[in-house]
């Protein structure tokens, strides 16, 4: 809350009794969400477990941040209500919680959010504003609304939202005593703060990492500076970890005290979130996966062999959104193959072609021929063909198999490092 936030001069370093106190406070309130072993383990060198916060009642453990700061202050604190800028879950979190504590909540998200979240804020009562081109704006605009109204701010660097927080690092060396890592997706660095506070503190010699999306690495620019820094906010599939900043007392928690700090391609992203949906058969959003895609892009080799927990922080991604990653994901790990190929301009070219492509096995998903354009001669037809494929080894001997046949054929090339690829 803004008037419980120290000064940049005097950051709240957090400590972990606060953290066992939030649990005491929360009890009841939220889900203790499940540790378990992922399947994508059997399929590499990783010993890897999933905290699974998405499968909290709002998707997203920031609910266990929104409620601790709810029931610690006095209830006169709250006889205007409470204010949230968020990019979706603080303000799911704290429209659900608002309305079971009876505190009137306003949200204020970036105008450019998917109108599924906005509409299910109001659903849980929350009223809802849409200002501003992304985070930092629904912030301004929360202040000053904050200072005419003296509704109480809630942002996730406050102490409170970072002591429940850490309610995530407590319950993950409960559930598995014997982790030797925890990688946190990086926000704001609350959560990634408090977990490290929590885990620490339970078991000293495990190691914390953090991950985020190379396009906002925020955090990884605020160690490397020594404070924190502004990074600008580009569109990216983790849009949910997307803020300018890392928070002030966040960044003073974690200095000099993380493990690791690691930054993943946004393609591994969407990879990830596929092979959740496949092989975990559960739904999450682009920054609740970053940290299996860190794994996936093969950035933390020295964890193999080793217990390492993946933090699943959210869940939160409407179906269209979810649909273009799903498309994105499946073109970078190669079962999606675009290219095209001149065919003669005959009766049963096309026959022909689609004969190729099944004999491979592969699934016609769209073919789409252009004769206006095409600057060869007269008898010749450019196909524009996409098909899927089984995985990567499937789509190398189907490309072979075609160029052989085909020998114009030009593939779609997906701009992945090989030296980093995990199959899976």
């Amino acid at each position: 809350m803004e008037d419980s936030e120290v000064s940049a001069n005097y950051p709240h370093i957090l400590s972990f009794n606060e953290i066992k106190e939030a649990a005491d406070r929360i009890e009841g309130g939220i889900i203790h969400t499940p540790l378990c072993e992922a399947k994508l383990t059997k399929h590499m060198d990783y010993d890897i477990y999933l905290k699974c916060e998405n499968l909290q009642y709002t998707g997203s453990c920031a609910e266990r941040g929104v409620r601790n700061a709810f029931l610690a202050s006095k209830e006169d604190d709250y006889a205007r209500g409470v204010i949230v800028p968020s990019n979706g879950n603080m303000a799911l979190a704290a429209a659900y919680h608002g309305r079971t504590l009876g505190i009137p909540v306003t949200v204020v998200l970036p105008e450019k959010t998917p109108p599924a979240k906005s509409q299910r804020c109001t659903e849980l009562g929350a009223h809802v504003v849409l200002y501003g081109d992304n985070i930092d704006d629904a912030v301004a605009y929360a202040k000053k609304v904050q200072r005419d109204s003296r509704q109480v701010l809630i942002s996730s660097d406050d102490p409170l939202v970072m002591a429940g927080l850490g309610t995530v690092g407590l319950e993950i060396i409960t559930q598995l005593p014997e982790a030797d890592a925890v990688i946190v997706p990086v926000a704001s660095g609350a959560l990634l703060a408090a977990v490290l506070v929590a885990c620490k503190k339970l078991k000293c010699s495990c190691l914390i990492y953090g991950v985020e999306c190379a396009k906002v690495s925020k955090m990884m620019k605020a160690l490397q500076a020594g404070r924190p820094v502004r990074v600008p906010i580009v569109p990216n599939l983790a849009d949910g970890l997307n803020s300018t900043t890392v928070g002030t007392n966040t960044f003073a928690t974690v200095k000099g005290r993380l493990d690791r700090m690691l930054v993943v391609d946004e393609l591994y992203i969407a990879r990830a979130v596929i092979n959740v949906l496949e092989r975990e058969r559960f739904v999450a959003d682009g920054a609740g996966v970053c940290s299996i895609a860190a794994v996936m892009q093969g950035l933390v080799p020295e964890l193999r062999g080793k217990r390492a927990v993946c933090v699943i922080t959210s869940g939160n991604i409407d179906s269209g959104r979810l649909s273009r990653t799903i498309q994105r994901g499946l073109g970078a790990s190669g079962r999606l193959l675009r290219f095209t190929v001149a065919i003669p301009d005959q009766r049963n070219s096309l026959e022909h072609l689609a004969k190729a492509i099944a004999e491979e096995n592969a699934v016609l998903k769209s073919l789409v021929t252009e004769q206006m354009w095409v600057h060869s001669d007269i008898g010749t037809t450019w196909a524009n063909v996409v098909v899927e494929v089984a995985n990567e080894e499937q789509a190398i001997n189907f490309k072979d198999r075609l160029r052989d046949l085909y020998p114009s054929a030009r593939f779609t090339i997906t701009d992945l490092e090989e030296k980093h690829k995990i199959n899976l």
